[in-house]
């Protein structure tokens, strides 16, 4: 047999797998443009990897045609889908597109969202709307035409994307609420949902290093290792080896949830840090 292409992903050897063998999931903001991926792209490679169909939900033709084509390369199988969520029609036209391409659907992760214009303060309603929009908004129009798929595969996995601004003060406005917002739709859709056998939970990444996390240069990396309990930076595939277990039969059992994936940033206090910061800062100019 031919060898495969490489495919190391996030400090694992291989990312390989059979997790998600015959699975259908669709990821929406799993676009890219580099090697530098956001938490969508690294969750629809690692499902990929993982004998999962994705699709490749995007507002740009280019971006999802990018990760595609990296899947594809990688030898997984994948479907690149462009379409403005925010709008209902065209969210369950996506689904509906990706659910008739792969056959079924089994798995929905609704990773898109944006940053707002900061504290309440100086947020427009315009923004304050466009925020919740693509957080909220269109996480709910894509699980809701996801819906009646999911039920004829006997049920599946929701899997949403939220932020620890929505559990921690951050100054960052209708982000926070919005992501706030999201967690509490989880819940509720697990309630609603839980008949139907589909699991709807929620993951709360920290400060990863990504490119809507990527601020302040490298003293914001030195800072945001120190911040958290195991120094270590988090990247966008910590975010989808989570995805993956809450995606796959391993979490059967599990629906409803809120987890933090943020190395123990929401656990320690500000002032019970406040050395840890101090003392990296001494350490790295001391190298």
């Amino acid at each position: 047999m031919p060898s495969r292409p490489e495919f190391e992903i996030g400090g694992h050897a291989d990312g390989r797998g059979e997790r998600m063998a015959g699975k259908a999931a669709l990821v929406t903001g799993a676009g890219s443009s580099g090697d530098f991926l956001g938490t969508g792209a690294a969750t629809a490679i690692l499902l990929a990897a993982q004998g999962a169909t994705v699709g490749v939900v995007d507002i740009s033709d280019e971006r999802a045609e990018h990760t595609r084509k990296r899947i594809e390369a990688a030898g997984g199988q994948a479907v690149a889908l462009t379409a403005d969520i925010t709008d209902e029609q065209a969210a369950r036209i996506a689904v509906d597109d990706f659910t008739h391409r792969a056959g079924h659907l089994d798995v929905v992760v609704n990773n898109a969202g944006i940053s707002g214009e900061g504290n309440i303060t100086g947020t427009t309603r315009a923004g304050w709307d466009r925020v919740f929009a693509l957080n909220v908004t269109a996480a709910m129009q894509v699980a809701r035409a996801a819906h009646p798929h999911l039920v004829r595969s006997s049920g599946g996995s929701v899997v949403n994307i939220s932020s620890i601004a929505a559990l921690r003060g951050f100054g960052s406005g209708a982000y926070a609420a919005s992501k706030g917002a999201l967690q509490s739709m989880t819940v509720d859709l697990a309630y609603s949902w839980g008949p139907d056998n589909i699991r709807v939970n929620c993951l709360v990444p920290g400060h990863l290093h990504t490119p809507i996390g990527d601020h302040g240069g490298e003293e914001g990396r030195r800072i945001r290792r120190a911040a958290n309990l195991l120094g270590v930076e988090g990247t966008a595939w910590d975010l989808a080896w989570a995805v993956l277990f809450l995606a796959s039969a391993e979490s059967r059992w599990i629906t409803g949830t809120v987890l933090p994936v943020d190395a123990g940033t929401t656990t320690a206090t500000v002032l019970a840090m406040l050395p840890r910061i101090a003392g990296s800062q001494g350490k790295d100019n001391n190298e």
